[in-house]
């Protein structure tokens, strides 16, 4: 008599490969599809978080400079202890040229709005505005300096 031990047969055991082989190759696909996302969010928040960073920058910049000239092109911010701050805008970049300190941002618009200083004659920046987009989508930040006007005194007024 011949004893028969139970197992599997072949065809049990390839069907059994065969599931699993779909199993972890769906698994894969999540997880790489996962991964992929994972890495953009990351890019879009550190994107997100240099271009807050930038304009803070700027807004500080306008905030703390005596006068702002130049153009849309290249400007420069004078503060009241006569520190300089160089923008250049190029190739789709804003960059902002401190002493040794050097930092950039993509952007996709940059818009001045100027007028011309009547004691000086120097085009002085009254307004700028960057555009960017992040998350798909368009985002604009505008920083304004505001001029004290000079009391310009008449001959022989005494302000009385």
């Amino acid at each position: 008599m011949r004893n028969r031990q139970p197992a599997f047969t072949i065809l049990e055991v390839l069907i059994n490969i065969a599931i699993m082989s779909v199993i972890i190759g769906m698994i894969y696909f999540i997880y790489s599809a996962f991964s992929k996302q994972i890495a953009y969010y990351r890019a879009d928040v550190e994107e997100e978080l240099a271009f807050g960073n930038f304009c803070l920058r700027l807004k500080e910049d306008f905030f703390r400079a005596e006068k702002i000239t130049g153009t849309a092109a290249s400007f420069e911010t004078v503060r009241y202890n006569d520190e300089r701050i160089y923008y250049v805008v190029k190739n789709g970049y804003i960059y902002r040229d401190q002493k040794s300190n050097r930092d950039s941002l993509k952007v996709d618009e940059v818009t001045v709005q100027t007028k011309v200083d009547p004691v000086s004659n120097e085009k002085v920046l009254e307004k700028i505005s960057l555009g960017a987009f992040l998350f798909q989508k368009p985002l604009t930040f505008t920083a304004a300096k505001k001029y004290t006007e000079v009391l310009g005194l008449k001959e022989g007024d005494h302000g009385n």
